[in-house]
């Protein structure tokens, strides 16, 4: 028999439980929570959300305590590294260097999970997710409150990549309060986008399917940008999910603006006939690797475990074991030799001779290399300030790409983007549109994206033709 696999996904709005057994889904059910427990995707209020997963399990009579929990991928990152072939021992050093050197926040304040995915021959390709810890840790002592133990952990957007067994795809997943993004492309998950539905817009169809199909164009074109020798082809499909998945005449409609079929994502496990999960597709893509029926998937990412170390069980090791009997033995085994040495003082005079010329000709070795080492430093010293000058100008070059992709990936129609400059941490940009409406709402979305820390609306003045020129300035995270 199966091994049951007990899932659960926390959001704004609700608590989502969803029990399989690799070939059927067996228990389904949520628990709605408060306004203000949990605010984009991070839990604010731990122990209210723990009493509901608790009060959530105990009406459905689940007694497991190991679950696979999934974390919003509204504040998370993934990124592909690209590196020289390198020997295992330096491999660790290599990403965590990488990564800190292109991503926006300081690896202190980030987990980061990591696998290595193919690639060109003398090369390293690198998948890595980072999650902020505050917010990791919020949820998974939520859990650990609870009195669950989380055993295996992701991020919604790659769970949902998970339930795609195809190696290109567009995936569209619509919540209550936000909408994910994920192309995948050769079987790995980039981009991927989790973007915040404002509150004016979350009861009307009409105007998310707006934003859905304005995100959805800009991301495919920014996608087919960066591959142009493998873009999306009309004939990739649109899988979709959440809500969404429940509107057909809106999925018609998003299918007959981007020139895209459009679908429901196939579920590796059996339903009740006229009964889609529609909102537990991200559960399922949590429990995808311990599903039978998807051991090979066709994501190259598929084996990617989010949860940090630090929560991770521990386990039982029998290798433990061994090794602590091993040094009892040894302890045994050094107690003879010390009994054997003192018998054998006589001899220790002359093992002391030999000894001493070994030193000598050891500390005669040592002085050379020192030497040596001390003529290579004064060699590095232009070397090293020549490396330090291009480090900063390579810095001030990726800040500037980081700052001009998000404004220009979140450019709304009716917005026109005609100049932009970049001094330190300050981008300054100025758009042209006929609606100040349109431009807050941009402005407002650049601002909850948090590459900035600030953005300031500084002056606007109307041109003859009756549009109006917005002086924006964006203050970049240090």
């Amino acid at each position: 028999m199966s091994r049951k696999v007990v899932t659960l996904y926390v959001d704004d709005t609700s608590v989502r439980l969803l029990v399989t057994d690799g070939k059927s889904i067996i228990e389904r059910a949520h628990s709605p929570l408060e306004t203000g427990l949990v605010e984009g995707g991070i839990v604010i209020n731990e122990e209210k959300v723990a009493a509901s997963i608790v009060q959530l399990l105990e009406d459905r009579k689940i007694r497991t305590k190991k679950v696979i929990v999934g974390l919003s991928g509204a504040h998370s990152l993934t990124l592909v590294l690209h590196l020289p072939q390198l020997s295992d021992n330096l491999l660790v050093e290599a990403v965590m260097r990488e990564a800190a050197r292109v991503l926006p926040v300081p690896l202190e304040q980030l987990y980061l999970t990591w696998q290595t995915i193919p690639a060109a021959e003398r090369r390293i390709r690198v998948f890595a997710v980072a999650m902020p810890r505050t917010t990791a840790d919020a949820l998974l002592k939520t859990f650990r409150r609870a009195g669950l133990t989380p055993y295996m952990m992701d991020i919604k957007p790659l769970a949902l990549a998970r339930m795609v067994n195809e190696p290109t795809a567009i995936i569209v997943d619509v919540q209550p309060t936000e909408y994910d993004v994920v192309i995948i492309g050769d079987g790995v998950p980039q981009p991927i986008r989790t973007i915040p539905i404002p509150p004016e817009e979350r009861l009307s169809w009409q105007g998310k399917l707006s934003m859905i199909t304005d995100d959805l164009a800009r991301t495919i074109e920014f996608y087919d940008s960066k591959n142009p020798e493998s873009p999306l082809v009309p004939s990739v499909p649109i899988y979709v999910s959440g809500e969404l998945a429940d509107e057909p005449e809106i999925c018609q409609s998003l299918s007959d603006r981007l020139g895209r079929s459009v679908m429901r994502l196939s579920l590796p496990v059996s339903y009740p006939l006229g009964s889609y999960p529609s909102r537990y597709t991200v559960n399922l893509g949590l429990a995808i690797k311990r599903l039978s029926s998807r051991s090979s998937s066709a994501s190259l990412v598929a084996g990617v475990d989010a949860l940090p170390s630090a929560y991770q069980p521990k386990s039982f090791s029998f290798t433990r074991v061994l090794a602590m009997t091993g040094a009892v033995i040894a302890a045994a085994l050094i107690v003879s030799q010390i009994t054997m040495v003192r018998i054998n003082a006589s001899g220790i005079n002359a093992m002391n001779d030999d000894l001493e010329t070994v030193t000598n000709l050891v500390e005669q070795k040592q002085h050379q290399q020192l030497e040596a080492v001390q003529a290579l430093s004064q060699e590095r010293v232009s070397q090293d300030a020549f490396t330090t000058a291009l480090q900063i100008l390579s810095n001030q070059r990726d800040s500037f790409n980081l700052g001009l992709e998000i404004v220009t990936s979140y450019l709304p129609n009716g917005v026109t983007l005609s100049s932009i400059s970049h001094e330190g941490n300050t981008l300054t940009i100025d758009v042209q549109s006929n609606s100040e409406v349109t431009v807050l709402q941009y402005a407002r979305i650049l601002e909850v994206n948090r590459t900035f820390s600030g953005v300031n609306i500084a002056t606007m003045r109307r041109l003859a033709e009756g549009d109006m020129i917005f002086h924006l300035i964006l203050e970049m995270e240090e």
